[in-house]
């Protein structure tokens, strides 16, 4: 009887061992997503640390890790499948395979049509996507607005309430921490699609010759038809269209 039990108390011993080995090395697996620090510093604190590291340029990047860009600083987060991500200075947020919570600052969303949905969480609303352009600002105190360029995006409050509402391209919608979101509303789409315009947010000098380093190092690193060096690519051949179109300098 006391052999069988150490017997036993031994395999659930090895058992235990397997398999936190097995689930930390899949912790350990990191997203399908690019770091581009656009401009200045930001912090990054890895999942289960306390200290954060200041960086200068793009890392890979895990489950559960914390994204914060500082003054005067702007970051992108490029997805595998072609999803793009630009953050405002300030901002704060984590990063997890099919969602990202937004805890403060400002971001803008371009996502591919895809067939699992990526949820962006904030402090007062949820909002459930699959293909269209949109931003969420994140005040201080929680209050969260969205706003919606292209296609359509599902939010809901997190007060426990069912009500939700699908805003439609052109319109927003916010909430405050423990409140419904308001029913969708107009906004100035020219002057929104002007704050997030490619040529800012692409490449820290905004210079055409830059847009094209971003494509080729996306080329080396991804492939020709990867999605990330296809939008790479459009954003360099447009910003050499507005080149072109430029008055010459006198």
């Amino acid at each position: 009887m006391r052999n069988r039990t150490l017997i036993l108390w031994l395999a659930a011993f090895l058992l235990g061992g397997a398999l936190g080995a097995w689930a930390q090395e899949a912790v350990a697996q990191p997203l399908d997503v690019k770091l581009n620090i656009v401009a200045g510093q930001v912090k990054l604190t890895r999942v289960g640390k306390t200290l954060s590291d200041v960086l200068t340029s793009g890392v890979p990047l895990f489950p559960g890790d914390l994204i914060e860009t500082m003054r005067e600083s702007k970051a992108e987060l490029v997805y595998g499948d072609g999803a793009t991500m630009r953050i405002k200075p300030q901002t704060l947020l984590e990063v997890q395979p099919f969602s990202l919570k937004i805890f403060k600052g400002k971001m803008w969303h371009k996502f591919t049509k895809r067939g699992t949905e990526f949820v962006i969480d904030t402090p007062s609303l949820v909002a459930g996507i699959r293909g269209t352009v949109f931003d969420v600002a994140v005040t201080s105190r929680g209050k969260a607005i969205l706003s919606v360029m292209e296609g359509k995006v599902q939010v809901a409050g997190k007060n426990g309430s069912r009500r939700k509402f699908l805003v439609p391209a052109g319109s927003s919608s916010h909430a405050d921490p423990g409140c419904d979101p308001v029913p969708p509303y107009k906004f100035n789409l020219k002057s929104k699609n002007a704050e997030w315009v490619d040529t800012d947010w692409v490449g820290g000098d905004k210079s055409v010759d830059q847009l094209f380093l971003n494509y080729v190092n996306l080329k080396g690193e991804y492939g020709e038809n990867d999605p990330r060096t296809v939008e790479a690519h459009r954003q360099f051949v447009e910003a050499q269209k507005a080149k072109s179109a430029r008055p010459a300098k006198k």
